[in-house]
């Protein structure tokens, strides 16, 4: 082996970077299973690079080595030593860039360290590990980082991606985002698809039967092509039938499907149906299966009628809705995908918020004011459209009676003061049960409620015509 002073000198540079995600149980699996193969120098070393990032950063500034060996008061020759070891175990990589000077420039590309299921599994580490800890301790060391298996009677009922998305139509779609810029690494590496589709959505059978007879479907239709045609078929809405003659586009001479060919025509076949929009996913009623009903007998009140429209509406309908039916501006449908996938709300917060947020604002959906209550409720972990309205109503109470100049505040409620807001229906009946407004309510808020009213009624009346299909 090269000696140390020959690879690498103190006054050479470094910097360290990564395109992986770390977990919070990092630190445990670095000592105590990393820890007995390497040594305590190595997982310093280690763990003094990786602090090198700040949080949310992916590439530090550059230093030399002579402030890692004052940081942590090693010699050079440990350093190297220690760096091998990580270099060795998969933690570390390692790449040498030549300046113009004759000192060097290192990039210390840290790896984040196997899972405890991988590494139990890996023959090397596994056996390693067993020789050095002596046959109990590795028991017990493997026990601590085990959980109970499912019970094999245990009957899975997650959801599937078909279920809780639905594609959406042409009036409905939002750009395609752009590609990526060329040499960009992106975080957290490559990893299989998690999302599953259910199977009984897509009629495999008739696909088959559509394909022409010289074929032979069941050699050509691999369970790999299958899910391919079952994410396609979703996403540009394809019958079986549609599907059928797409794939005998995508056929090469030697009759077998081109992946490329049949996404693209696939996007092709749907373009000549809907336009040039692509198509977006928006999340299905958030509570499709489970509506909230009254007690038996007892009718719904406007309050609760409203809340149910919020829960069992899409976000983009309901904005649709509110329109009158008209198409839904694309930058207010995007607005509403951050907010269902980046803010994570489910479909009927949205609806809360975006209403609110439109009653208050002549109509627009303000994005600085809807992203700023969107944090607010991330925050405050607002997850059901109850907790929603209530919270609007306290928020709305609260910026009324900031904004009420103290010195007029009880001379106003003696003369029946009454707010000119524009708020949500069930917004707009609390404030006038708090506050008792005077008989001589001026006619515009009463053309106003009124208007509210009818909004309010051909929203209920389009969802119970949808229910009805």
């Amino acid at each position: 082996m090269s000696l140390h002073w020959m690879e690498v000198k103190p006054v050479d540079g470094y910097y360290v970077r990564t395109s992986k995600e770390f977990s919070e149980s990092t630190d445990k699996t670095m000592s105590m299973l990393y820890q007995p193969l390497v040594g305590s120098k190595a997982i310093a070393l280690y763990q003094t690079l990786q602090n090198k990032l700040e949080k949310d950063c992916y590439e530090s500034s550059e230093a030399t080595h002579h402030e890692l060996m004052a940081f942590l008061q090693m010699p050079l020759n440990e350093i190297y030593a220690a760096r091998r070891m990580l270099e060795g175990i998969g933690l570390l990589r390692v790449y040498e860039l030549e300046t113009q000077a004759q000192d060097k420039t290192f990039v210390y590309d840290i790896q984040p360290p196997m899972s405890p299921r991988a590494f139990f599994q890996d023959d090397v580490l596994s056996v390693f590990l067993y020789n050095r800890l002596g046959k109990n301790k590795y028991i017990q060391l493997r026990q601590r980082f085990g959980i109970t298996a499912v019970p094999e009677e245990a009957k899975e009922i997650t959801a599937s991606f078909n279920e809780v998305f639905a594609s959406l139509h042409a009036s409905e779609m939002a750009s395609e985002p752009p590609p990526a810029e060329e040499g960009t690494e992106f975080i957290g590496g490559s990893e299989p698809s998690r999302l599953q589709l259910e199977e009984n959505g897509f009629d495999m059978e008739l696909l088959k039967a559509s394909l022409p007879s010289f074929l032979n479907s069941t050699q050509l239709l691999t369970p790999s092509l299958q899910q391919t045609v079952r994410r396609l078929a979703f996403v540009y809405q394809l019958s079986p039938i549609d599907m059928g003659k797409v794939i005998q586009e995508s056929l090469s001479a030697d009759d077998e499907v081109n992946i490329e060919d049949l996404r693209r025509k696939s996007k092709n076949h749907y373009r000549m149906e809907h336009g040039a929009a692509p198509p977006a996913l928006g999340n299905r009623a958030q509570t499709e299966h489970r509506e909230h009903t009254p007690a038996k007998g007892r009718p719904l009140s406007e309050q609760e009628q409203m809340k149910q429209f919020y829960e069992q509406t899409s976000p983009v309908t309901f904005l649709r809705s509110v329109a009158g039916g008209a198409t839904v501006p694309e930058s207010d449908i995007y607005l509403v995908e951050e907010l269902l996938f980046s803010y994570r709300l489910s479909p009927g917060v949205v609806n809360v918020l975006t209403d609110y947020v439109m009653q208050n604002n002549n109509m627009k959906l303000s994005k600085a004011l809807v992203y700023k209550i969107a944090g607010q409720w991330t925050r405050k972990k607002v997850h059901t459209v109850e907790d929603a309205m209530k919270l609007a109503k306290e928020e709305h109470k609260q910026a009324q009676e900031r904004m009420a100049p103290k010195n007029n505040y009880a001379n106003k409620r003696q003369q029946g003061y009454v707010r000119n807001d524009k708020l949500p229906k069930w917004m707009e009946k609390e404030e006038q049960s708090e506050n008792k407004p005077a008989e001589d309510v001026n006619t515009a808020r009463d053309e106003q409620l009124s208007k509210e009213r009818e909004r309010f009624e051909e929203m209920l009346k389009e969802r119970r015509e949808r229910a009805n299909r």
